[in-house]
């Protein structure tokens, strides 16, 4: 099973490098930007990691826990760099 979650992951890089390659041609990402988005991706991808692995562990709490935490930290984070950054700077 820890298989799967190893692919997910990969997955997920991989939507994640795309979703980025076309917001660089929609929109002007200066460093503060690219810092914002690195940081959800980093969140997001431990988030996801980290419920995973928990609730697989037979662990709920653990993985609750970091669903709340890091998956609303990686909310907050791409909200504010979203209309921080990246959404007044339309190409």
């Amino acid at each position: 099973m820890i298989w799967l979650q190893w692919y997910l992951l990969g997955m997920l890089t991989i939507v994640s490098l795309l979703a980025y390659r076309k917001l660089e041609r929609h929109f002007i990402l200066d460093w503060k930007a690219n810092l914002g988005l690195f940081g959800a991706f980093v969140l997001f991808w431990l988030t996801f990691g980290w419920s995973w692995a928990s609730f697989a562990e037979g662990e709920s709490q653990s993985g609750a826990m970091g669903l709340l935490i890091f998956g609303l930290s990686g909310l907050v984070v791409s909200a504010v760099t979203w209309r921080q950054f990246i959404a007044s700077s339309r190409r």
